[in-house]
């Protein structure tokens, strides 16, 4: 399910009782580690050599170890995520381990009592959470007594809530502790910025944005004011490129996506763009008057809106977002970086500034 991304907000999600079984578990091992032997190390050159070792020359042409993975990049990614997903939550459980036994020492106690005082806490479950969680999960225990059943949601509460407790010690040692991690996620193909989406800037910028965006999405509408921002910072060394991710749950964001298409056939995406964002509704009555307002052809602009080319536009970049497994609105990738949520202003700069090289400084280094 597709959902808007705030930095402070996440979607509600209703308790639910998650089963497991070991098969899908095996199956996902076995995948990885065949994507370990075909893949290699995440973070290191593959066979050992730099991505700009030439591999094959062909009439005096060379090819790339750069050129190769840019070829399989929509294959390989899926593959990089999941091993940097396991490779992620065993660099967690490594450095909790040392936080945990490095706190044990320093308070003279084993490492068994720091984690019972780690989990230790008010505990308070009341009958009504009982009974909410067990309504909602009552086809999970049709062959239990309800009294059973209750029971048994109720050891499963308190274990939640001795969890939260741990988790909250263990963020406590995390910000005491001496702690640098430099571990990132594996980048992106920067070869999904293919010519074919609207953008701003030079191609031989030095950083590529490419923004995942909903014009339904109240998060993408309040991120505009910092990437325009950004857009006259850094001017020619910053290309943005716009890619269609329409949710699910918004009735007319589908429909409001083509509309920009078409008036990016006229040459006034941009234009059309920011008057989406700005518009208290969105339905077909206003993408007419908008296509008017900005003086479009407006026969043609309707005939767009229902036409093949615009619905395949759109379909396109929905098709890239799944791959990718990008969920939510807006979603950015920075030089092959992946940043979910409406970031602000200083974000944008210490992540831009860190692909220019510029360190210590929230400030663009553009005259402009």
């Amino acid at each position: 399910m597709h959902s808007d991304a705030s930095p402070t907000q996440a979607p509600e999600q209703s308790r639910r009782i998650e089963f497991e079984t070991i098969g899908p578990a095996l199956r996902i091992i076995n995948i990885l580690i065949l994507a370990i032997i075909i893949l290699g190390p995440t973070h290191s050159d593959s066979l050992g050599q730099n991505v700009d070792s030439v591999v094959a020359t062909v009439n005096g042409k060379a090819i790339t170890q750069k050129d190769i993975d840019d070829s399989v990049s929509e294959k390989i990614l899926p593959l990089q995520q999941q091993l940097y997903a396991l490779r992620k939550v065993a660099l967690d459980n490594l450095v909790s381990k040392e936080l945990i036994e490095s706190e044990a020492k320093r308070q003279n106690i084993s490492v068994e009592e720091l984690r019972r005082l780690m989990v230790s806490g008010p505990i308070n479950v009341n009958r009504e959470e009982v009974e909410t969680t067990y309504l909602q999960n009552q086809s999970f225990f049709a062959a239990m007594s309800p009294d059973e059943a209750k029971e048994r949601l109720r050891l499963d509460l308190e274990t939640q809530q001795r969890m939260k407790h741990y988790r909250a010690s263990l963020e406590l040692l995390r910000k005491s502790a001496s702690l640098v991690v430099n571990f990132p996620p594996p980048p992106i193909s920067s070869s999904f910025d293919d010519g074919t989406s609207p953008a701003i800037g030079p191609k031989s910028a030095a950083v590529t944005i490419l923004e995942f965006s909903d014009f339904e999405c109240p998060f993408c509408r309040a991120v505009q004011v910092p990437v325009k921002q950004i857009l006259a910072e850094y001017a020619d060394k910053v290309r943005f490129v716009f890619k269609h991710l329409p949710l699910d749950g918004h009735k007319n964001a589908l429909a409001a996506a083509r509309a920009s298409f078409c008036a990016g056939q006229q040459d006034r995406f941009w234009q059309y763009q920011d008057a989406l964002f700005s518009a208290n509704n969105l339905s077909p009555e206003t993408f007419n008057k908008l296509a008017e307002d900005l003086g479009l052809n407006t026969d043609r602009f309707r005939a767009c809106a229902n036409s093949v080319p615009s619905i395949n536009a759109i379909t396109k970049d929905l098709e890239l977002a799944k791959r990718l497994r990008l969920e939510s609105t807006p979603s950015f990738i920075i030089n092959g970086q992946m940043v979910n949520g409406a970031i602000g202003i200083d974000e944008f700069r210490r992540l831009i500034n860190k692909e220019l090289g510029i360190q210590g400084s929230n400030k663009s280094s553009s005259t402009n």
